[in-house]
C-alpha cells in the first residue's frame, strides 16, 4: 500500500494526492451518515407503526433545490421555505411549529415546593447582586435588569399576601372521642387494681371470671379492656351467662359489693358512655371552599416559582464554579470529611507530637 502511495506522489504530485485523500474521507462520511439516518428512520418508523419514513430520492431533491437560469446557471432554493414532513434532519427542512396555545406549559406544583420558592428566590437574587462575577455571567447568558425586577416584583406580590396559618381540620366529635379515650385508659389502671383486689379475696370465683384475659392497656387497648369489664359485670348483675347458672346469687352479691366501692350503676353508665364516644361514629368534616385570597397566592407563587425555574436552571448551566451556586442557594455546602484516627503507637516507638504550626 505504501509503495502505491509514493508512485502516486511521484506521477501527480502532493497537492493532487491530498486532495484525492479528502474525496475519499468525504465519501466515507457520506456512507456512514447515509447508514445512520436509515438506522434512525427505521426506528421512527418502528415506534410510529407505518413501516418507516418516506423520503424522496436524493437525485429528486437536488432537482427541486435548483432552478435553472436562462442563462444556463443553476441557483439555489431557499431551504428554509421547504415544509416536507418526512425531513426530519436539520438544516434541510424547518422544524414545524407549535401549535396554538402551546408555548408554554403550566407546571403543577405542589404547596410544599411553591411555600419554599420565596426564600429561594431571595436568596438568588441577594446572592447574584453581591457578587459582580455571578452577575456578569448571567448578563452574558441573556439576563438583563427588567427580568430581574420581574423576579422581584413577583417576589414582593408573594410577600404582600402573607400566609395564613390555619389549624389542622377538626370537629368537636373528634376531640371528644380523643378525650374519652384519654379518660379510660387513665381509668383502667387504677381500678382494674382495686376492684381485683377486692374481688380475688372475697368472691375469688368472680374474680376469675371478671379478670380472664384482661389486663391495663393503653389507647384503644384500653377502651376494649373497659369495656370488656363492664360487659361481664353487666351479664353477671342480669345473670343472664348460661355458663354460671348455679352462681347467680353469688354473682349478684359480688356486683353489689363493688357498688360499695364506687362502681355502682351511675358509674358503669357514665363509663358506658365514654366506651360509646370513644368508638364513635363521629362525624366528618364540613365541605371546604377554597378562599379567595389562598387561591390569589397560590397564583403568586405558580408565577415566582416559574421565574425561579428559568433564571436558575440558566445559572447551573452557565456557572461552573460551586461557591457561586452554593450563594445563590443552588447547591450545599459539603460535610467536611472526619480524618481517620492514627494508629496508636507501638511500646518503645517514640511519639511524634509536632504539631503541624511547627513546621509552619
Amino acid at each position: 500500500m505504501e509503495g502505491e502511495e509514493e508512485a502516486e506522489l511521484d506521477e501527480i504530485g502532493p497537492e493532487r494526492v491530498q486532495e484525492r485523500a479528502r474525496a475519499r474521507a468525504r465519501a466515507r462520511a457520506r456512507e456512514r451518515g447515509t447508514g445512520h439516518r436509515a438506522r434512525e428512520t427505521e426506528e421512527v418508523g418502528r415506534e410510529t407503526g407505518d413501516g418507516g419514513l418516506q423520503r424522496q430520492p436524493p437525485n429528486t431533491d437536488l432537482t427541486e433545490a435548483r432552478q435553472q437560469k436562462p442563462d444556463g446557471s443553476t441557483s439555489e432554493k431557499a431551504l428554509s421555505n421547504r415544509t416536507d414532513s418526512h425531513c426530519i434532519f436539520p438544516p434541510q427542512c424547518r422544524r414545524p411549529a407549535l401549535p396554538v396555545g402551546r408555548e408554554e406549559i403550566d407546571m403543577d406544583y405542589s404547596n410544599e415546593v411553591l411555600e419554599a420558592t420565596p426564600e429561594r428566590v431571595t436568596k438568588f437574587l441577594t446572592g447574584m447582586g453581591a457578587v459582580a462575577a455571578i452577575r456578569t455571567m448571567m448578563a452574558e447568558a441573556g439576563m438583563t435588569d427588567d427580568d430581574i425586577l420581574e423576579g422581584r416584583t413577583l417576589l414582593l406580590d408573594v410577600l404582600a399576601a402573607p400566609r395564613k396559618s390555619s389549624a389542622a381540620p377538626d370537629t368537636a366529635d373528634a376531640r371528644a372521642q380523643r378525650a374519652a379515650t384519654g379518660e379510660l385508659d387513665q381509668w383502667d389502671e387504677p381500678n382494674f387494681a382495686r376492684h381485683g383486689a377486692a374481688l380475688r379475696r372475697r368472691f375469688p370465683d368472680v374474680h376469675a371470671h371478671v379478670f380472664k384475659d384482661l389486663a391495663p392497656s393503653t389507647g384503644t387497648a384500653a377502651v376494649r379492656g373497659v369495656a370488656t369489664f363492664l360487659a361481664r359485670l353487666d351479664a353477671l348483675e342480669s345473670g343472664a351467662d348460661p355458663d354460671r347458672a348455679g352462681t347467680k346469687q353469688s354473682d349478684k352479691k359480688a356486683v353489689a359489693f363493688l357498688a360499695t366501692r364506687g362502681l355502682d350503676k351511675d358509674e358503669r353508665k357514665r363509663l358506658r358512655g365514654l366506651v360509646d364516644v370513644a368508638l364513635g361514629p363521629t362525624s366528618p368534616l364540613p365541605e371546604q371552599t377554597e378562599l379567595p385570597e389562598i387561591a390569589r397566592r397560590r397564583e403568586a407563587l405558580s408565577k415566582l416559582r416559574g421565574w425561579f425555574d428559568e433564571w436558575s436552571t440558566t445559572a447551573r448551566a452557565v456557572i461552573k464554579k460551586r461557591g457561586y451556586l452554593i450563594r445563590l442557594g443552588l447547591a450545599n455546602r459539603k460535610a467536611p470529611q472526619r480524618k481517620p484516627a492514627a494508629a496508636p503507637s507501638m511500646p518503645g516507638e517514640p511519639v511524634d507530637d509536632t504539631d503541624e504550626t511547627d513546621l509552619e
